[in-house]
């Protein structure tokens, strides 16, 4: 046994390095993931209080980063087609109703495990009758998107979410369903630089 040890000294140093290294390397993969993780963003897009216009939207950050809210965009579809416009801005709120001028828009920091009720789904399609000067009826609709647009404290990195609602109007029903059991992340380079430009093209609009 010693003898074999002996012979093989060299072959089992280099077994046992390699083997430690190993170890290492799944180790720092594991750290790695984690701190990966840790430092995603998880912007959650919710239905809540009802199935109808009257559906309050919520806005959640489910990541470790606080994120500062740039822009919500409302996208929908008849007919004739889709068209989107901003529906940061709190339009329906009479000025004089005011307590602090930020509660006139949505834009703003929401720490990690915050949320903010972004009004209802009849609020945000008032924003966009009043952005847009059309008398956009819920019962020709269907189809919704609602994108959320957030820079992360850690990076300064644009990052969204988007979440599709299918419309079913009949007569004075009308229901409201999400088309994915959560919101979809933009995590991708090109998604961001996507939005990024978007939001670029907006400023300068």
């Amino acid at each position: 046994m010693w003898d074999w040890l002996s012979e093989n000294a060299g072959i089992i140093q280099v077994a046992v390095a390699a083997i430690t290294a190993l170890v290492w390397l799944v180790y720092l993969h594991i750290l790695v993931s984690g701190l990966r993780r840790q430092r995603r963003t998880e912007i959650l897009i919710h239905l809540g209080g009802a199935e109808d216009t009257d559906a309050r939207v919520i806005v959640s950050n489910l990541g470790f980063e606080p994120i500062y809210v740039l822009e919500v965009i409302l996208s929908i579809w008849n007919a004739d087609g889709g068209r989107e416009s901003s529906v940061a801005d709190r339009t329906e709120i009479a000025r004089q109703d005011l307590t602090s001028p930020l509660e006139s828009t949505l834009q703003g920091p929401l720490n990690s495990g915050e949320f903010v009720d972004i009004g209802s789904f009849e609020n945000l399609l008032q924003r966009t009758r009043w952005k847009t000067a059309e008398d956009l009826d819920i019962a020709d609709l269907e189809r919704a998107e609602i994108k959320v647009a957030a820079i992360t404290a850690g990076r300064s990195n644009i990052v969204a979410a988007y979440r599709q609602f299918h419309i079913e109007a009949k007569g004075d029903v009308c229901r409201i369903r999400p088309d994915t059991l959560s919101a979809r992340q933009i995590r991708s380079w090109w998604g961001r630089s996507t939005i990024r430009r978007q939001l670029q093209a907006r400023l300068d609009g």
